[in-house]
């Protein structure tokens, strides 16, 4: 039980330093890089010259790039999250002390945690449309973005982590058929 609680404590811990050090990375680039900022605020000033009249628009601007960056960072960590969940869940089955058949059952039924990503970058996409009245190219982004980063997460969790948990459990089932 100590080794578990110890294993969720890492993964806890990694989860934080992961999704704390993207958001940094998210925020410096954005203050730092103004091709990066370019791509929350649309790339084109909205006022040209010192037009007082403009500053606002220009002001807007920037508050909806603001906004978009927030909800970005936002789906990264909660793709982040639905990762580390699918993946702790996967390990938790395959150490787990249970027979090969219950673990195999149990594979089968976590399947759904396999496909939080996916239903994360869906999340992102549906946000993105609140971002599209202000900015369609910072809508586009976060859609396209949000949905690539879930594909990605659940085909690795799937080729990476599920499919040899398998693989590994149906041979040492097939094993124990054979040793019948």
């Amino acid at each position: 039980m100590m080794k578990k609680s110890a294993f969720v404590f890492l993964y806890l811990f990694l989860l934080i330093l992961l999704s704390a050090g993207s958001i940094f990375l998210i925020l410096y680039l954005y203050d730092c890089s103004a091709f990066f900022r370019s791509l929350f605020e649309g790339g084109q000033d909205a006022a040209i010259g010192p037009v007082a009249s403009g500053a606002g628009f220009s002001a807007q601007s920037k508050m909806v790039g603001r906004i978009s960056l927030y909800i970005f960072m936002g789906i990264i960590v909660v793709q982040f999250m639905a990762f580390f969940l699918a993946f702790t869940i996967l390990r938790l089955i395959r150490k787990s002390s249970e027979q090969i058949e219950l673990k195999l059952k149990k594979i089968e039924n976590a399947d759904i945690f396999l496909d939080l990503p996916l239903y994360v970058g869906l999340f992102g996409t549906v946000a993105s449309f609140i971002v599209m009245t202000f900015n369609p190219q910072t809508s586009r982004l976060i859609a396209y973005s949000s949905t690539l980063i879930g594909i990605i997460f659940s085909v690795f969790l799937r080729t990476t982590v599920l499919f040899p948990t398998r693989q590994h459990l149906l041979v040492k089932k097939s094993e124990h058929l054979a040793g019948e």
